[in-house]
């Protein structure tokens, strides 16, 4: 077809639609297939709703002109021949349409122009009315109202209204250290013996207070009572050893390498020919996902066994009883026996020594002290009305609950609970991954794409995993964001293909738990899986495909599962072993988080009729609900199973 024919068959299918024998869409769908190919391989095709022509200029369809065909002689060699009427005008309507003609079927067929360009005149006015008005209600607001009064001073003191809000409580010291002299062997008012040192009973004891000016103040006590400190102690048998535990082997061959961004060490050892287990024990790493980028890196040389790096004892802890002289040493808490003083203060200077009362012994097995609960918990509840999340934070007994604001979700504390990391879904231009104190204030975007989702920290509360599904393959995959000032993001690959997986959560051994399938093997095994949060090999730790929601702390990962019948909370190891169901009723449990010590976990139950957060030890014993929500949940996409609580000192 060509362009004359093109424009002929519109003008007819215009002129149809005109005189009513064709519908606009049937009009439209016609002159769709008016298209044409010029010479030169591109493609031309008249608008339906102008008339005019596009090209597709291989990314689009662009308007443009199309070429006319010229005489083969040239514009200035053509010879002239004579043409009767019909002919030259039949020649005009193939090679060049006369736009005075083609003018009124244009305006008879597209009768809405005029009430179009109508509307747009009219709405133009109104925006102008609009000006003048706003601008006048402004002026007088701003500057004509006042003009020529004086500007008020107050006279008197202004009443300010205080508002009550929650401060979260500073952090809970779960260790004070006290202040102890140094042990001498001449006791003193102020020094205790450590135990196996007897000191000598003609040995005086002086009173004054004066001795102890270079010390800090102390109150004395009438009472000579045994103080047990935690002091860390090594082995104390054979000679120390040299720590060697930072010491750096020396590259075997000189052959050494740096860690770029997205290394796993499986990938560094296939690249220089050696394996995991040689590359690991060369370089001291115990978790082959703890790599960074920039670390150096020795390589052995292929087909001999490199010596693991000589570590120096861990120290460990040990009570060490201390008394102050004249008291009965209890038994030391690794059972071994304590040799008592034999020698009692004697009085000297003006000041009498208070005399000791005799003190019980302690019994050689304590009571243990029931679990007590601190903290505070970030949680969401559904607004039916506005169709969003909103962020509380509470104290862990639900007293001192703070709104942070609307549209937040998926909420995790960084590990000192000074941060919230937070998926923005829903709340006004800021529909990405952010961080907020636990007031609410300073928020700062640190993603790129409103996609992204469940914000997790690193071990040491610089950067967060997410997962997104910001890909338009419908796959949900796990990422890092690496800088997140710059807002700079990355994904979790294995080789050169991402992780595909959803709600991550990063343990402080540098694992990265998560929902997913075996997308590069079974497509059906599903569960939660474990990888390195360089990348590298994945793990399946569990079975089933509901499998969700996972928090860990230490070696151990709390998660939630349907795969009894209902949801309930359950753990595992992070190596796959010890699977536990920890809940047990007809209702729904889930969405578990650990309490800073370890010791606890709360998560969301309406066993008791409504959404509340309840606590149980960390055995599955002791349930017992905290507060109620005041809520709900949504549904769909905002289910309560892709929400999340945490729990911060």
């Amino acid at each position: 077809m060509h362009f004359a024919e093109a424009e002929q068959k519109y003008r007819e299918l215009e002129a149809a639609l005109v005189r009513g024998e064709l519908k606009e869409d049937e009009f439209l769908a016609q002159v769709a297939y008016l298209r044409v190919i010029d010479e030169g391989g591109r493609r031309w095709m008249l608008s339906g709703r102008t008339g005019r022509w596009l090209m597709y200029d291989g990314q689009q369809w662009v308007f443009a002109e199309p070429p006319r065909r010229e005489s083969p002689a040239g514009p200035h060699e053509a010879e002239p021949t004579a043409q009767t009427p019909e002919v030259a005008d039949a020649a005009a309507t193939i090679v060049a349409p006369s736009l005075a003609a083609e003018e009124p079927a244009l305006q008879a067929g597209r009768p809405w122009f005029a009430p179009s360009r109508l509307l747009v005149t009219s709405l133009a006015v109104l925006l102008v009315i609009g000006c003048l008005v706003g601008g006048g209600i402004a002026t007088w607001v701003l500057v004509l109202r006042d003009w020529g009064q004086p500007t008020p001073t107050p006279g008197g003191a202004t009443e300010v209204a205080l508002v009550e809000t929650f401060t979260p409580r500073p952090a809970t010291p779960t260790y004070t250290p006290t202040f102890t002299p140094t042990p001498s062997r001449t006791p003193t008012p102020t020094i205790t013996p450590t135990p196996g040192q007897t000191p000598a009973s003609t040995a005086p004891v002086s009173t004054n207070p004066t001795a102890t000016s270079a010390l800090p103040p102390q109150t004395p006590t009438p009472t000579w009572t045994p103080i047990v400190l935690h002091v860390p102690t090594t082995p104390a048998a054979g000679p120390a050893p040299t720590d060697t535990s930072l010491a750096t082997p020396s590259p075997p061959a000189g052959r050494t390498y740096t860690v770029q961004l997205g290394d796993t060490l499986f990938e560094i050892a296939q690249r220089f020919g050696v394996s995991v287990e040689a590359l690991a024990t060369a370089n001291g790493i115990a978790n082959p996902a703890m790599i960074r980028p920039g670390q150096v890196l020795v390589i052995p040389v292929p087909g001999t066994t490199p010596s693991s790096l000589t570590t120096a004892p861990t120290p460990t802890w040990t009570p060490i009883t201390l008394a102050t002289p004249g008291a009965t040493l209890p038994a030391a808490a690794t059972g071994s026996p304590v040799p008592s003083p034999t020698t009692a203060p004697t009085k000297t200077g003006p000041s009498p020594t208070p005399k000791p009362t005799s003190t019980p012994k302690p019994s050689a097995t304590p009571t243990a002290k029931p679990v007590t609960l601190s903290g505070k918990i970030a949680f969401t509840v559904w607004n039916p009305y506005l169709k969003k999340y909103e962020l509380y934070v509470s104290r862990i007994d639900g007293s001192g609950r703070n709104l942070l604001g609307t549209g937040f979700r998926q909420p995790q504390f960084r590990q000192d609970g000074n941060l919230l990391a937070v998926n923005g879904d829903g709340a006004p231009n800021l529909e990405h991954l952010l961080t907020m104190n636990p007031n609410g204030g300073d928020v700062r975007e640190v993603s790129n794409y409103s996609e992204d989702s469940y914000p997790t920290w690193s071990p040491d509360g610089a950067i967060v995993a997410f997962s997104s599904n910001s890909w338009k393959d419908g796959f949900t995959r796990l990422g890092v964001v690496n800088d997140m000032l710059a807002k700079q993001q990355d994904w979790i690959r294995i080789g050169g293909t991402e992780i595909k997986g959803e709600y991550p959560f990063w343990m402080e051994s540098g694992w990265v738990v998560y929902h997913g399938c075996d997308f590069l093997g079974d497509h059906a095994a599903c569960g939660l899986f474990k990888v390195g949060a360089g990348g590298g090999n994945y793990q399946r730790l569990t079975t089933h495909s509901s499998d969700t929601a996972p928090a860990g702390f230490g070696q151990r990962v709390a998660f939630m599962s349907a795969r009894d019948g209902n949801w309930e909370v359950y753990v595992v190891n992070l190596d796959g072993s010890g699977l536990k169901r920890l809940t047990e009723n007809g209702a729904q449990d889930g969405l578990p988080t650990w309490s800073p010590d370890g010791r606890s976990i709360a998560f969301v139950s309406n066993r008791s009729g409504n959404w509340a957060i309840w606590v149980m030890n960390a055995d599955g014993t002791n349930q017992r609900k905290l507060f109620d929500l005041g809520g709900g949940y949504g549904s769909g996409e905002y289910d309560w199973t892709r929400e999340r609580i945490s729990w911060a000192p």
